[in-house]
């Protein structure tokens, strides 16, 4: 069984994660400064959600947009990425995540999801999601 049960729950949790991102750290600040957009599109449940400097946005908005990098995964490999339960180089390899776009926009991006990995175990908890 996934570990989100349905799309409303990701989406209210990513959108109150990336809000808390973009207005109380650096990351909106660096996605503009680097010229970075992030188009998730994630299947079990079905969500696309766009990034950018000013926060989220979900579904037909979110697919008119046009990213510099797309990452393609399950919603059960977000919910591990988020926990830092995911080696992204191995997951990369054996396509349980895909990513397209400049691989150095991609590297760059990854330091800079520090602060909402350190944040999600509270989501979780807030939103009943398992921690493992």
């Amino acid at each position: 069984m996934p570990v989100f049960e349905n799309k409303g729950t990701m989406e209210d949790l990513f959108k109150e994660l990336w809000m808390k991102l973009v207005n109380e750290t650096e990351f909106g600040a660096k996605l503009k400064e680097n010229e970075i957009t992030l188009l998730f599109v994630i299947n079990e449940p079905d969500v696309v959600m766009y990034v950018d400097e000013k926060g989220p946005l979900f579904g037909d908005v979110a697919k008119a947009k046009v990213p510099v990098i797309t990452m393609l995964m399950s919603g059960d490999m977000v919910h591990k990425f988020w926990l830092k339960q995911v080696n992204i180089p191995k997951a990369l390899a054996l396509r349980q995540i895909k990513a397209k776009g400049p691989v150095n926009k991609v590297l760059q991006i990854l330091p800079m999801l520090k602060p909402g990995q350190a944040l999600f175990p509270d989501y979780c908890k807030k939103f009943n999601l398992p921690l493992e």
